[in-house]
């Protein structure tokens, strides 16, 4: 099978699964084109608020990208793929119109570590495990891969994790800040519903606000953050 993306939209959120369980999700070119695709129309359309990405299956979220997708890659071939695969991450992480959630269900290797880290919240099942194998492949961690990390678990696990390129478990996920929340792995699509109903219940408006707000303040110092929070109240203010 060469794998797909599924994409089921429900009421005002839609679930992205990458789906080619036989090969723990692995992602082809082809793949990450239609994901890519699928992601981008996802997030123009107004009806949907909450974007849900996981794996098919119980062992994988993705391990990664398929061998052959990758081997032999050079010249303009290789900037075309990586410039695609950095578009594609920061179409999740700079989305201003949807809370994106990934709902880690297994392995999260190289390309599925990549998404989760662009996502606005991360749920882990137990048996999920988080790997940046790109300085092993001799390959250099872009794409988001380090400033997303950087920014969850800070400089020192950031450099642990992506030069040793050692395995996390859901556990050390979850006291690093890396993982939100944990549950069991036959809970996962449970619990992460349960969190997009929750979402779904606040004010939209104030909801997306306060996402770009605190994106906003990303590497900001506490005078800058302040002076931002302040200009999103201000405009609040008038607006009311």
């Amino acid at each position: 099978m060469s794998g797909e993306i599924i994409v089921t939209v429900e009421d005002s959120f839609a679930i992205v699964k990458i789906s080619k369980p036989e090969k723990l999700n692995t992602v082809t070119k082809q793949m990450l084109e239609s994901f890519s695709e699928q992601v981008s129309s996802i997030a123009n359309d107004p009806k949907i608020r909450v974007i849900i990405f996981t794996g098919e299956g119980q062992k994988a979220f993705s391990a990664g990208f398929d061998l052959d997708t990758v081997t032999g890659l050079e010249g303009q071939d290789a900037i075309d793929f990586f410039k695609l695969l950095e578009r594609t991450i920061r179409l999740i992480r700079q989305n201003r119109t949807c809370v994106t959630i990934a709902a880690v269900n297994g392995y999260a290797i190289g390309f599925g570590a990549m998404v989760s880290l662009a996502c606005d919240f991360r749920i882990f099942s137990e048996n999920a495990i988080f790997c940046l194998p790109e300085i092993d492949l001799s390959i250099f961690p872009g794409a988001g891969a380090a400033s997303n990390l950087y920014h969850l678990v800070g400089p020192s696990k950031t450099k642990d994790i992506l030069m040793t390129a050692r395995k996390v478990s859901s556990q050390e996920a979850l006291e690093i800040g890396l993982a939100d929340r944990l549950t069991k792995q036959d809970d996962i699509m449970e619990k992460t519903i349960e969190l997009v109903k929750e979402l779904l219940k606040k004010d939209p408006l104030i909801l997306m606000r306060t996402k770009t707000l605190v994106d906003g303040m990303t590497g900001k110092d506490l005078d800058e953050a302040d002076e931002l929070e302040t200009t999103y109240l201000d405009e609040w203010l008038r607006e009311g």
